[in-house]
């Protein structure tokens, strides 16, 4: 097992649950949800040899009396905005979930508030609706990853773990310390600086399997010690004993119980609205416009580091409440040329030179969409006013003439959360690099 320093490895509040799980030999299930190092890119065989896949291993080995399930919801070149926002339909929709692993620390930019506002509203979002679900935070490397002191990103991400009790791990920390022993070389880790090969992978999960070891060492002690919040007999602890769980992680139905009972959606619901989880927090708190000053606890939560956090996100699919003008179902054929995103691609899609529209309405703080946008993509324009104005948007980057990918198109955010009436329009024109205007819409999104 390899070494990680205590200074890159914090338990804080540790993982007595899922430690009891395993000691205690029931089900259990691990999701990972980061960008495309999680997703497993850099690896020879995504499944097999990437950190994600060898952690599982490693859990399927050491506690073998154990029933696993793994879910993968790492998608490339997404930040923890976008992670916020898939947490729904992507891990908590497919199950219960007892360890969640979190990794943005390579993907999200310079704004530290929108950092947080990602973070945060993952850690809320998922103790709100699952808060059986034990959370760790994983930092992995990069160039900016591998600096003196604690990185930008890093630092920020701390910030939230540090707020909410949330263990985390550095890996990057870890690669760090090996560089400047002489022991190894960035390039020999990661050839692109970013994305780990075979052996790059190999140290991350050891440093994820050392770190799980510890959490399920130091419950087991806890516990032993009979410290609160550690629910194993003493008689438990050596292996793993059988017997009906007192309680399991929150299901599908459990989760629409909690927001019914927080009062979350804001009428009228709509198929395509998609409100699910929007709306207060049930207890009539007052949010300020500018994200700052006080918010008050909502079930339990301490009081938000950013209260326009995105606690409340949500990735809808299109609905039959969608209008649309010049718009149509469309999908990706097998020789579109497709990057991160593993999912279905159906979307509604306009040729874009016809003022085509697409309008919907949907309930929260703050509307978006998601865009499949690629080498033919042009410029559109959006209204919250009903059309009384727009304002154009142009995402076209330096990735869109190389395939199709999601990107987030957020709206500003309200002053209150309410229902919005949302169109977009397509202007007929594109960027220099794209040749062609279209315009796809892959999902809404609400916060």
């Amino acid at each position: 097992m390899t070494k990680l320093d205590a200074e890159h490895s914090k338990l804080r509040e540790g993982l007595p649950r899922f430690a009891a799980k395993l000691l205690r030999g029931r089900p259990a299930a691990v999701a990972y949800l980061g960008g495309s190092i999680t997703e497993g890119a850099g690896a020879s065989v995504t499944d097999e040899t990437s950190w994600r896949a060898l952690n599982g291993r490693f859990l399927r080995e050491r506690f073998g009396d154990t029933a696993w399930t793994f879910i993968n919801a790492g998608v490339g070149g997404t930040t923890s905005t976008f992670g916020a926002h898939r947490l729904r339909a992507h891990v908590l929709d497919r199950g219960p979930v007892d360890l969640l692993f979190v990794e943005f620390s390579v993907n999200d930019g310079d704004d530290r508030d929108e950092s947080i506002r990602g973070m945060e509203g993952i850690v809320r979002q998922c103790r709100r609706l699952s808060p059986e679900t034990e959370l760790v935070f994983v930092y992995t490397a990069a160039d900016k990853n591998l600096t003196d002191g604690v990185p930008f990103n890093i630092a920020i991400h701390e910030e939230v773990a540090a707020h909410y009790g949330i263990p985390s791990v550095s890996f990057a920390g870890g690669v760090r310390d090996r560089i400047r022993a002489g022991e190894t070389a960035w390039e020999e880790l990661a050839p692109d600086r970013v994305h780990p090969n075979d052996e790059g992978h190999a140290l991350y999960a050891s440093y994820a399997n050392a770190f799980l070891e510890r959490a399920v060492t130091a419950a087991a002690e806890a516990a032993e010690a009979g410290e609160r919040g550690h629910d194993l007999a003493p008689a438990e602890i050596p292996s793993a004993a059988v017997g009906p769980a007192d309680g399991q992680p929150a299901s599908g139905a459990a989760i629409r119980e909690a927001e019914a009972r927080a009062d979350l959606a804001l009428p009228p619901k709509t198929e395509t609205a998609a409100g699910d989880g929007d709306g207060d927090n049930g207890d009539g708190d007052v949010v300020s416009a500018d994200g700052g000053g006080e918010a008050l606890p909502a079930d339990g939560l301490p009081v938000p580091l950013d209260a326009r956090n995105y606690e409340f996100a949500t990735m809808a699919d299109l609905g039959q409440g969608v209008l649309v003008d010049g718009f149509a179902p469309a999908e990706l054929g097998p020789d579109d040329p497709l990057m991160n995103w593993r999912f279905a691609t159906v979307h509604l899609a306009a040729a874009g030179s016809g003022g085509e529209r697409l309008s919907f309405a949907i309930a929260g703080r703050r509307a978006g969409i998601v865009l499949l946008h690629g080498p033919d993509s042009g410029i559109l324009e959006y209204s919250l006013d009903g059309g009384e104005s727009f304002t154009e948007v142009n995402v076209f980057d330096e990735w869109c003439p190389l395939a199709y990918r999601p990107i987030l198109v957020p709206f500003p955010f309200q002053p209150e959360r309410k229902l919005q009436q949302v169109t977009i329009r397509c202007t007929g024109t594109k960027d220099a690099r794209s040749n062609g205007t279209g315009i796809r819409v892959m999902k809404l999104l609400s916060s």
